[in-house]
């Protein structure tokens, strides 16, 4: 008696981990980041800034998460998501997004997982300067980062 272990194919657990995060960076709300960073209700401009900056880190990260799961696949998956999630979102902000999230992915692709303080003093550059030396801040706003990975982590399938 031969004991094989059935072939699972992988093209149905890709679309699955694609809709999840197609579902999930809809649903994000950049209120925590906002609040980190201090960024008040009427600093518009700022907010819109860092809405484009975290949507793009959160596809980075996504990236990350897919280099664990998927590491034959992940290329694959994040160029089928961005052609996707730009025929959904044709607007400016969303092409921006999707810009900003190759230059993430080439800030954590050095490090990996195992330390998210570049990343973390970058967005912490879009302060004023009185804020952006603030080592508190980084390190608070790295442990968010690293919070929004493991989310992204536990729920790319």
């Amino acid at each position: 008696m031969s004991q094989v272990a059935p072939k699972i194919d992988n093209g149905a657990f890709v679309q699955e981990a694609i809709e999840n995060f197609l579902v999930l960076l809809d649903d994000m709300d950049f209120t925590d980041v906002f609040t980190l960073l201090g960024i008040g209700r009427l600093q518009f401009m700022l907010r819109r800034q860092m809405g484009i900056e975290c949507r793009g880190l959160y596809i980075g990260l996504w990236r990350l998460a897919l280099k664990r799961s998927f590491p034959n696949e992940a290329d694959a998956m994040l160029a089928e998501f961005l052609e996707r999630y730009t025929g959904n979102h044709p607007d400016k902000l969303s092409a921006r997004a999707m810009e900003r999230a190759g230059e993430y992915w080439g800030m954590l692709q050095a490090r990996g997982d195992t330390d998210f303080r570049g990343v973390a003093a970058h967005l912490c550059s879009f302060l004023p300067r009185e804020k952006q030396a603030d080592q508190s801040l980084i390190l608070r706003l790295l442990l968010h980062i690293r919070k929004t990975y493991e989310l992204i982590f536990a729920r790319l399938l």
